[in-house]
C-alpha cells in the first residue's frame, strides 16, 4: 500500500470553536461553487456582462457603506432568517444593516470589535480605484439560487477580484477568490463573524493570499464553503481517482489509486478504502499507520488491481468508510465515481505542441531554442503551431483574434507557453526528450492525415479521419480544427533578437471554433473532411497588436509557396486532442521559375525546405560550401518533391544546392545564417 499525504495549507481555524456556529471547507477543484456564474470577470462598464448591477460606486478613498439591499430570496444566517444586507468599501458584508461604524482598510484576525455582529467578509480589499466596484447578480433557477456580491477589480496593490456569495436553499455561505493582477499582493481576513467572541476564518487570515491567477474566466477559481452547524468528527471524501482514463487492454492489470480528503475535526489514524466496477462486488483495503489531520488528503494505492478482460467503458467508484473503527458521519460525499475507458485497439500519437510565444519576449528566444533543439531530433514525430501573443507590449504584429481565443480557451497568461496534447502545460524552456517523449507515448484510437493545395491566396485542405474506435459516451464534443501556418516568417517584432519565426499561425479554417463532429463511429469507416479559405485582400504588417490583421480585407501571409496546415481533432469539454497531423502539400498552382526549383526560407538557420517539379525524374540532392566540399547527399525519389533539410550541422555561409538528374543539373544558392 502507497499512502503520500499532502498537507494543504488551507486548514482550518476555529476561534472559540466551542462556540462558533460555522464551519468552512475549501474547495477540491478550480472554478465557481455550483458553476452556476460563468461569466467572465471584468471591470464592471469595462467587459463585465451588463446584467451585473452596481451596489457601490468605485472610487471610496475612505472606508464607505454602501446602500442597504435586498437579498432576492429567503435566507439563513446563524439560523436566523435575514433579508437586507449592505457592504464596505472595505470587504465586508453585514446583516448588522444598523451598524455605521465601517471597518477600515486594515484588517486583522477576527474576532475584532471593528466588525459588526453577523457579517461575513473579504477584509482587506480597498474600494479606492476608479474601477473598484461591488456590484451584485442571481444565477440559477428558483430554490437553488445565488446571489453574488462581487469586488470587481478591487485594489490590493493591484486589481484583485473577490466575491461574497449566499445560496439559497442549503443556506451556504461562499467566499470566492477569482482573478488577480500579477502584480497584487492581497493580505486578506477571509471568513465569518456572528459576534465579538466567536469568528471562523480561513487559514493563512489574516494575510490570506490568492490561489486564483490572471485568467478572467472561472476556470481558476477557488473557493471556500462556509456551513451552518458543528464539523462532523469523522468525515472522509473522495476527491481523485488518479488514473488516467484512456487505457490500452493489454497493459491490464491496472493499479487504482485515489485521493481522500479529511473533512472532519478528528486525525485520522486508519480506514478502509473501496473500489467497485459498474456497481459490482466491492473490495475493500484496510490501511492503518495513517496521520491524515482536517482537510488533508491521502493517496493511496489499491493493493488489490483492477484485470477487465474486455474492452469497454467502466464506472470506477472508490470511497472509504470505517475511519478510526467509526462510521463516517456524512455519507453525502463519500463516494466518487469516474469512467475508465479500455480500449483493445491503437495507432501511435502525434503530439500537438501548441506554443504560446512572442518577438516582443525575450523569454520566447530561450524558449524557441530549447523547444527546436529537442524537436531537430524528432522529426516528422509531432505538430507544431504557434500562436503570436499581445505580450509584452506592443505585443507581435502577428498577433491574431483567433490566437487570442486559444489563450483564452487555455487560461494562458505568460509567454512562452506549450500546451502539450490539450491537457498538460509548461514552459518550453529547458524542454526536454523526456516531455517529448511523454507527450508522444500517450495512447491515441485514431488515425488522422490531411492533404492540402495552394492555388493562388486559396489553400484547399482535405483530411482523412480514420477513427478505431466509436466515440459515443466517451468524447461528444469534437471538434476538427485547422490551422493555416507560415513556416518561417520574417517580418515579426524581432526585438527580443529572434530574426527568422517557425510554424506561425495564420489563420484557422474556417475559425477558432473549428468543425463539429459527430460522433465517429470505428473501425473501418473513415470520414474525409473537405476544407477552403481564400485569404483576402493584400498583404499587411499591423504596427502592433492592438490593430491585428482583418482577415475579411487583408491578409499576412509573407510567402504563399511557404504554407503549411497543421490538424487535430479535440474534445471541447476536455480539452484532450485525440490525434493530430501535418498537412502533406500535394500540388501548387505557383508556376516555378527558371531555375525549376524552389528554396524557402532563404536565408535560413535551422531548417531548409526544397521542393521540386512534380514531374521531375529520379534525382540526386546535394549541397556543397564555397570552397567544394559536399556537406549533405540525398538520393531523391520521383514520388516525392518536398524535402526538409536539418541545417544543425551547417555553419554560416553561402552553400549550393545541386540536383542532378541523367539528364539535366540544376543549381540553387543557400545562405544559410546563425
Amino acid at each position: 500500500m502507497k499512502r503520500i499525504t499532502i498537507y494543504l495549507f488551507l486548514t482550518v481555524i476555529l476561534v472559540n470553536s466551542l462556540h462558533a456556529q460555522y464551519f468552512y471547507t475549501p474547495s477540491s477543484s478550480t472554478g465557481n461553487p455550483g458553476g452556476l456564474n460563468m461569466d467572465n470577470e471584468y471591470p464592471f462598464g469595462s467587459g463585465l456582462d451588463t446584467s451585473w448591477k452596481v451596489l457601490l460606486p468605485a472610487g471610496s478613498t475612505s472606508p464607505v457603506w454602501s446602500v442597504t439591499d435586498s437579498i432576492p430570496f429567503p435566507f439563513s444566517f446563524n439560523n436566523n432568517l435575514v433579508d437586507q444586507f449592505k457592504v464596505s468599501s472595505s470587504g465586508v458584508l453585514t446583516f448588522d444593516i444598523n451598524s455605521t461604524i465601517v471597518p477600515g482598510f486594515g484588517n486583522v484576525t477576527i474576532p475584532d470589535p471593528a466588525i459588526p455582529n453577523n457579517s461575513v467578509m473579504v477584509w482587506g480589499l480597498e474600494g479606492t480605484g476608479s474601477n473598484d466596484n461591488i456590484v451584485t447578480k442571481t444565477f440559477g433557477n428558483l430554490g437553488g439560487q445565488q446571489f453574488w456580491v462581487f469586488f470587481s477589480s478591487y485594489t490590493a496593490g493591484s486589481w484583485s477580484y473577490w466575491s461574497i456569495v449566499l445560496e439559497e436553499g442549503s443556506n451556504k455561505i461562499y467566499i470566492v477568490d477569482q482573478r488577480h493582477s500579477s502584480n497584487a499582493a492581497p493580505a486578506i481576513t477571509a471568513g465569518i463573524q456572528v459576534d465579538s467572541a466567536n469568528a471562523v476564518m480561513v487559514t493563512g487570515s489574516p494575510s490570506l493570499s490568492n490561489l486564483a491567477g490572471t485568467d478572467p474566466s472561472p476556470n481558476d477559481n477557488h473557493y471556500y464553503e462556509f456551513t451552518y452547524g458543528a464539523q462532523n468528527s469523522l468525515d472522509v471524501s473522495g476527491v481523485e481517482l488518479v488514473n488516467y482514463p484512456y487505457l490500452h487492454l493489454n497493459d491490464a492489470p491496472y493499479s487504482l489509486e485515489g485521493v481522500f480528503r479529511n473533512l472532519g475535526i478528528d486525525t485520522i489514524s486508519n480506514m478502509k478504502i473501496n473500489y467497485s466496477i459498474n456497481g459490482a462486488s466491492t473490495v475493500t483495503e484496510h490501511i492503518t499507520n495513517l496521520n491524515i489531520g482536517s482537510y488533508q488528503d491521502d493517496t493511496a494505492s489499491f493493493a488489490t488491481p483492477w484485470n477487465p478482460v474486455n474492452a469497454g467503458t467502466y464506472d470506477i467508484a472508490i470511497w472509504a468508510d470505517s475511519i478510526n473503527g467509526g462510521s463516517d458521519m456524512d455519507n453525502t460525499n463519500d463516494t466518487l465515481h469516474k469512467n475508465l475507458h479500455v480500449f483493445d485497439v491503437s495507432t501511435q500519437r502525434i503530439p500537438l505542441l501548441e506554443t504560446f510565444v512572442s518577438s516582443t519576449s525575450q523569454y520566447s528566444v530561450t524558449g524557441n531554442t530549447d523547444l527546436h533543439n529537442i524537436l531537430s531530433t524528432n522529426q516528422n514525430d509531432y505538430t507544431l503551431v504557434k500562436y503570436p501573443m499581445s505580450w509584452p507590449s506592443p505585443g507581435d504584429p502577428y498577433y491574431t483574434l483567433e490566437g487570442r481565443q486559444r489563450r483564452v480557451y487555455y487560461s494562458i497568461n505568460t509567454v512562452p507557453r506549450i500546451v502539450n496534447n490539450g491537457i498538460v502545460q509548461f514552459n518550453p524552456i529547458g524542454f526536454t526528450q523526456q516531455e517529448f517523449e511523454d507527450a508522444k507515448d500517450l495512447y491515441s484510437f485514431m488515425n488522422l492525415s490531411a492533404e492540402y493545395s495552394v492555388g493562388g491566396q486559396t489553400i484547399d485542405v482535405s483530411v482523412n479521419i480514420d477513427p478505431l474506435c466509436n466515440t459515443t459516451g466517451i468524447w461528444n464534443n469534437l471538434v476538427l480544427q485547422a490551422a493555416v501556418y507560415e513556416k518561417t516568417t520574417y517580418n515579426n517584432s524581432s526585438v527580443n533578437g529572434e530574426i527568422e519565426f517557425y510554424n506561425i499561425m495564420k489563420k484557422m479554417i474556417p475559425d477558432a471554433n473549428g468543425t463539429p463532429l459527430s460522433n465517429l463511429s470505428g473501425p473501418n469507416n473513415p470520414t474525409t473532411v473537405n476544407l477552403t479559405y481564400t485569404f483576402n485582400g493584400l498583404y499587411n504588417l499591423p504596427p502592433d497588436s492592438d490593430t491585428p490583421i482583418d482577415h475579411t480585407i487583408e491578409h499576412s501571409i509573407e510567402d504563399f509557396q511557404n504554407l503549411g496546415v497543421a490538424v487535430w481533432i479535440q474534445d471541447v469539454d476536455t480539452k484532450y486532442v485525440l490525434q493530430s497531423a501535418e498537412g502533406s502539400i500535394v500540388t501548387s498552382t505557383f508556376e516555378l521559375d527558371e531555375k525549376e526549383i524552389k528554396v524557402f526560407p532563404n536565408p535560413s538557420s535551422e531548417f531548409a525546405n526544397i521542393i521540386l517539379p512534380l514531374n521531375h525524374s529520379s534525382s540526386t540532392l546535394e549541397i556543397y560550401d564555397v570552397i567544394g566540399n559536399m556537406i549533405y547527399s540525398n538520393k531523391l525519389a520521383e514520388s516525392k518533391n518536398n524535402y526538409k533539410i536539418n541545417l544543425a550541422d551547417f555553419r554560416s555561409g553561402i552553400y549550393q544546392i545541386v540536383i542532378s538528374s541523367k539528364d539535366k543539373i540544376t543549381t540553387e544558392k543557400l545562405e544559410v545564417y546563425k
